[in-house]
């Protein structure tokens, strides 16, 4: 299977490879990766190292001499700290407090009525009183489960010391310079992220016991000064022991609230997934509506609960975070400390012309081999527009509990220190083997998430490249050899049935096209106007339909404006414009079809199976438009989840996903009769196989796919479908366009 590298993470996070295939999208197992990873290392020897990194081994223990010195709390820091100790300390005891508190008043309120009809041996009536602690018990244990979580003692790769002796000097002497104790381990993943974590629970943090967590993409992106001026401001949470704990307290006190408040406690997602299933029962839905109430109660208490911690304690996250920041600049100097941020941000923003690029090498049938090195490739390549981007955004505050970029730059400027780092050395040049090293964390990525040998298919970033501009070459030629008509609407790409144009030669088909092409521009504009009317239209009619407020889905009114019968009449004037135009597609076809007959042997067979695709896609573009119309509904439902869910919500997107379930196989049946291949891998595979290939097969029953994972599956399937597509235009008019010019045919010039 392949992945699908949509980034479906937090701006910080790693670009998963997340495939479609997985039932969940759990992140890579590196507990298991890693007891692999020594068993492998334990039976091979460990190389010397390189000549490289024992000089920089050598700098860094002539650059860091003696040890920066703690400047002593002051009695006001002190009780701030202790303030938000207490503040992240009680929070959740206040939870546990109120869920106790409301069992005691229950209990109360029917223990007396209770004793006193057992003590007059009514034990019906006395059962009766009973009954509502029995029940209790059970919304007891609901509302107390939130309160144990699991600990993830993996988050990446364990680095090996033989594997990069130079990093770890530089963090072993960097530690020592700043008086902390060395971290317990560090681990590398693909996250364009640095920092540091409890060793082995929360309780680690009070021994001392932290590692770290380092993104390959920063050490492929960045310099060794802006590395360890990241790494100071890190290493300075550990200075102070009381600023320490009073620090993590309350980062992982707001963490658990959130995670909470939101929802994504596993025991809630389990009851969501009960809420959606099919052919619910009047009993079961009351049951659930009633869990789901209770979920709700919670779910508003620690959202409550959150507010009131992030107001309480933000303000003090924010100025220990200025504080190691100042460190920061003293050890790295203000320069490289605003190149650093300026660095990160660019890294980070380049993620997003990473994902373009390796959405459609997923589609083409090929995986990025080094996600890091690419996404270094990419912040290199735009390099000019880094300062520029950075101005634009650090206005911008990553989160509450850390000051803007902005206000950190402004505080460092402050500090006059040059730092104690000099040469200019790529972050790289740390790891042995940095490439090799990025490109196993990749693989680690897809192997996860199901792929089988996924080496087999990995090209680097500079080939997709390449590939991806060729192809974009091929999308202008077709862009002008279809006038234009290169969008989401497939084409009638068959023979003529409503006008006859058999006699059409290719040059009296280009002058055709050429004579009426105003009107049909005319017509093609008309279209799509009434296309997003009808599908405005189709929306407020299913919301209307399950229920649900148009307003709230839709951001305005109900369709009190649409008059009776409305959709019906869009769809006819649609009906119109598109006979138009499906008459003009003929002409374009007859073009095609004539020019075949002239090719070369060569040329005929490179066009001939994509010609013959579009012919036989075409016959099924009823159920194309069928299936893209029933999805939209699915997709505002889904989309509109994060405004809050209930049994209702859910239960109308169960509805919505049947019926795309029914069109799906419908289109699946329209498809299996017809030859259409496909070229992957060199291998000449059906269209359905490729389908199947990248997105799984579908299940037996739509009852076991929830309704996300539908819409995830309906977007990926159009989005793939539009790419063949489109390809097979492209591979047409490359040819039929070559043709055209080498025999003088006057072709249309789109610019004129």
């Amino acid at each position: 299977m392949f992945a699908n590298f949509a980034s479906r993470r937090h701006l910080a996070g790693p670009l998963r490879a997340v495939s479609p295939v997985e039932s969940d999208n759990t992140e890579i197992d590196w507990k298991t990766a890693n007891k692999a990873l020594k068993r492998r290392v334990g039976k091979l020897s460990r190389p010397a190292p390189s000549a490289n990194a024992l000089k920089l081994t050598n700098y860094f223990q002539g650059v860091f001499k003696g040890t920066l010195p703690l400047e002593k709390s002051k009695v006001k820091d002190i009780l701030e700290l202790t303030l938000v100790e207490a503040v992240s300390l009680f929070i959740p005891l206040l939870y546990i407090g109120v869920v106790f508190f409301g069992m005691g008043a229950l209990t109360w309120f029917v223990s007396g009525p209770m004793i006193e009809n057992f003590i007059e041996e009514n034990y019906l009536t006395a059962t009766y009183w009973a009954a509502p602690s029995v029940l209790a018990l059970g919304v007891f244990y609901r509302l107390t489960r939130p309160m144990f979580g699991g600990f993830r003692r993996y988050h990446g790769r364990v680095l090996r010391r033989h594997e990069a002796p130079a990093f770890f000097s530089l963090v072993q002497e960097m530690s020592r310079h700043l008086g902390v104790v060395p971290p317990r381990r560090i681990e590398i993943n693909n996250e364009t992220a640095l920092r540091v974590d409890s060793y082995a629970g929360v309780n680690s943090i009070y021994r001392d016991e932290y590692k770290i967590i380092i993104g390959a993409p920063l050490l492929m992106g960045m310099s060794v000064n802006h590395l360890a001026a990241m790494l100071a401001h890190e290493l300075s949470h550990f200075r102070d022991k009381h600023k320490k704990v009073a620090f993590y307290l309350m980062h992982h006190v707001s963490e658990w609230l959130f995670f909470r408040a939101t929802g994504q406690d596993r025991y809630h997602q389990a009851l969501l997934k009960r809420m959606q299933k099919e052919n619910l029962s009047r009993i079961e839905y009351a049951e659930l509506w009633s869990w789901q109430r209770l979920y709700i109660f919670q779910q508003a208490i620690f959202m409550a609960l959150f507010k009131m911690h992030r107001v309480a304690t933000s303000w003090k996250c924010r100025q220990i975070e200025l504080e190691t920041d100042a460190v920061a600049v003293k050890l790295a100097g203000v320069k490289d400390f605003t190149g650093m941020l300026r660095r990160l941000r660019h890294i980070q923003t380049s993620q997003s012309a990473v994902t373009v690029q390796n959405d459609w090498a997923w589609k083409e049938g090929v995986l990025l081999d080094n996600y890091a090195l690419a996404l270094a490739i990419e912040a290199k390549n735009a390099e000019r527009n880094e300062k520029r981007n950075f101005e634009a955004h650090q206005e911008e505050e990553v989160t509450q509990f850390c000051p803007s970029d902005r206000v950190r730059v402004d505080a460092a400027n402050e500090v006059v220190s040059k730092g104690v780092l000099v040469a200019q050395v790529q972050a790289s040049l740390l790891i042995e083997d940095a490439k090799q090293l990025c490109k196993e964390l990749t693989v680690l990525d897809y192997e996860s998430t199901g792929i089988i040998d996924a080496k087999k298919y990995c090209l680097s970033a500079e080939k997709i490249r390449l590939l991806k501009h060729n192809k974009e070459k091929l999308n202008r030629v077709a862009q002008q050899y279809f006038d234009g008509r290169v969008d989401e609407r497939v084409l009638k790409f068959e023979p003529s049935e409503e006008r006859d144009v058999s006699q059409f030669d290719v040059q009296m088909s280009i002058d055709y096209i050429r004579r009426y092409r105003v009107e049909d521009r005319k017509q093609q504009g008309a279209a799509k106007n009434l296309l997003k009317r009808i599908y405005r239209g189709y929306v407020v009619k299913q919301l209307e339909a399950n229920g649900l407020s148009v307003k709230r889905y839709l951001s305005e009114e109900s369709g009190k404006d649409m008059r009776e019968g409305y959709l019906e009449h869009m769809r006819s004037q649609y009906q119109q414009a598109l006979y138009h135009m499906e008459s003009m597609d003929q002409v374009f076809y007859q073009r095609a079809s004539d020019a075949m007959r002239y090719l070369d042997i060569v040329s005929r067979n490179e066009a001939s199976l994509a010609f013959h695709n579009l012919e036989l896609y075409s016959q099924v573009r009823r159920e194309i438009a069928a299936l893209y119309e029933a999805h939209l509904p699915l997709a505002v439902i889904v989309n509109g989840l994060k405004h809050g869910v209930s049994t209702k919500i859910l239960q109308a997107g169960v509805s919505e996903k049947q019926v795309l379930w029914r069109l799906i196989h419908r289109l699946r049946e329209e498809l299996k009769g017809r030859p259409i291949g496909i070229v992957l891998h060199r291998k000449k595979v059906h269209l359905l196989a490729y389908l199947d290939f990248k997105l799984g097969e579908l299940p037996d029953s739509s009852s076991e796919m929830t309704i996300e994972e539908m819409a995830s599956y309906l977007s990926d399937l159009l989005s793939l479908l539009s790419f063949q597509y489109h390809k097979w235009q492209a591979q047409v008019a490359k040819v039929l366009a070559k043709f055209e010019r080498e025999n003088d045919i006057a072709q249309i010039n789109l610019l004129k």
